[in-house]
């Protein structure tokens, strides 16, 4: 029989947790109410271990509280990556996207092993890094590939294999499925068909042979890159006939076709993750070159359209030219550049990446009961996008860290 001392500890056991974790309070700052807009001046936001326990102007600060004098600074929710590859950059990617106020990563194709070892270093708080959602390996279809590639690709050869496929995916915890460009059209429908009875959302470079309409019958989750709307001219291998061929899709695509198809894709309540500045930065050939400035209004009718727009980077390898954590303020700048306002820019950034991974409960935006994962500014974004960048500190699961921190990371990094 319990003792009666036994059974009121077990029944406080939890306050008493609760009340054994560290407490973190932001006095005096503006936080940024990136799904109304507006600011909300001069409260304070306590955080108690990974999460916002309170926010006001008269909260209660416990003693042993460790206090932030942020007057004059401004709080935003993490910032989202959505479109990453650390498998081909490597672990130094971490500190870089950390130390830009990159709380947040979608990985979009690599070794889930190694993803997963470096989830459980930023867990332990062993790393400072952002929270990974990862993919796993790709889905693709027979092509050219480097021994790295080909390492984290797994080629279905038929669309019951490709069925057996997404159920060990599913049973290896991945949080989504990444399908790429040389897929079948008959792969792709039974990669899309067995993940949507497994549950698990699928996210495409569209295949080659699956057309945007395609996708969006499918039920996709997200569609990525601009230049993915341009259908299969992209794979042109002879630049000139390659270049000829984008001219006439581009006309087509600013045309009645484009517009009703970016109406299906919001219908259909698909998202849009336009890659686009990885076009500016990639080390590729005049073509590149070429599309990229050719495709920023794309995102301009995309967004006329009430289509959910998301911000990725597209960083892989580092030879490549895109910059982990750097270049997500860039394609910031960009969804200004095509019409979008500082804070419709934002919000790609953070609510629609939380909608978009079913997150919303927990990520997107500062409120109380949501996780601490936050960005502290010294000057307002909704004035000039290009103050998302001039970070005085972050806020990672809970834990507080000061931009000189890390930029000591990220120096220790790039030793």
């Amino acid at each position: 029989m319990r003792s009666r001392s036994g059974i009121l500890l077990f029944l406080f056991f939890p306050f008493l947790a609760k009340a054994q974790e560290p407490v973190l309070v932001l006095k005096h700052i503006t936080v940024v109410d990136v799904k109304k807009g507006g600011l909300i001046k001069n409260v304070s936001v306590s955080i108690r271990g990974n999460r916002i326990e309170h926010m006001g102007n008269n909260i209660e600060i416990p003693y042993s509280a460790t206090i932030i004098e942020a007057r004059n600074k401004y709080l935003i929710p993490g910032l989202w990556d959505m479109h990453v590859h650390l498998s081909y950059y490597g672990k130094d990617a971490l500190a870089m996207l950390a130390a830009n106020g990159i709380t947040g990563v979608r990985d979009m194709g690599g070794n889930l092993t190694q993803i997963d070892e470096w989830r459980d270093e930023i867990a332990a708080g062993k790393l400072a890094g952002p929270r990974i959602k990862r993919a796993g390996p790709f889905i693709d279809g027979p092509k050219k590939m480097s021994p790295l590639r080909a390492s984290f690709t797994r080629i279905p050869a038929s669309e019951n294999a490709a069925r057996q496929l997404v159920d060990s995916l599913k049973t290896a915890g991945v949080d989504f499925i990444k399908v790429h460009s040389r897929l079948s059209r008959a792969i792709f429908f039974a990669v899309s068909d067995e993940a949507r009875r497994q549950h698990i959302p699928v996210v495409v470079h569209l295949p080659k042979a699956v057309s945007p309409e395609d996708a969006v019958r499918a039920g996709v989750r997200s569609i990525e890159h601009t230049e993915s709307l341009l259908g299969s001219v992209i794979y042109e291998e002879q630049d000139t006939v390659r270049t000829r061929q984008t001219i006439s899709a581009l006309k087509k695509l600013y045309g009645t076709y484009g517009k009703k198809l970016a109406a299906s894709i919001a219908a259909h309540k698909i998202f849009y993750d336009p890659t686009l500045i990885s076009l500016y930065r990639v080390h590729g050939t005049g073509y590149e070159k070429m599309l990229a400035p050719r495709l920023l209004p794309l995102i301009t009718q995309l967004h006329q359209a009430k289509v959910k727009l998301l911000t990725g980077s597209d960083f892989a390898g580092k030879d490549a030219g895109i910059r982990p954590g750097y270049d997500l303020h860039d394609e910031l700048v960009l969804f200004t550049q095509a019409g979008l306002t500082p804070l419709e820019a934002l919000q790609a950034a953070t609510v629609n990446a939380a909608e978009c991974l079913y997150m919303t409960d927990s990520l997107g935006t500062v409120e109380e009961g949501k996780i601490a994962d936050l960005v502290l500014l010294n000057a307002d974004p909704l004035k000039n996008i290009h103050n998302s960048r001039d970070i005085f500190a972050a806020v990672l699961n809970g834990h507080y860290w000061p931009a000189e921190a890390l930029k000591r990371r990220l120096l220790k990094a790039d030793q």
